[in-house]
């Protein structure tokens, strides 16, 4: 399991390299600037996989997950994690 951080540019730029034993990748916009995703090819900006708010999330499994995955947005940033993710949280207490 690897995580990380990035920021997008203005043209198409490697997030993850392609990799045979990656099954899972959770990718997480983390400011106000939208982000495309280009999986397995180059990320074009406003096509495909758009992560558009604060907090969007695009879980990529299986083949999708293997592939090269590209972002694209001006100073867009974005987290990502490899293999599963667990939210867990805190009950409402009064």
């Amino acid at each position: 399991m690897t995580s990380g951080k990035a920021t997008g540019t203005a043209a198409s730029a490697q997030l993850l390299a392609a990799s045979e034993y990656r099954d899972k990748v959770t990718i997480m916009l983390q400011n106000a600037v939208s982000c495309a995703i280009g999986v397995g090819e180059a990320a074009v900006a406003d096509e495909g996989v758009i992560l558009a708010e604060i907090g969007d999330v695009c879980e990529l499994e299986g083949v999708a997950a293997r592939a090269q995955i590209n972002i694209i947005g001006d100073t867009a940033s974005v987290t990502y994690q490899t293999g599963p993710v667990t939210v867990r949280r805190q009950p409402n207490t009064p």
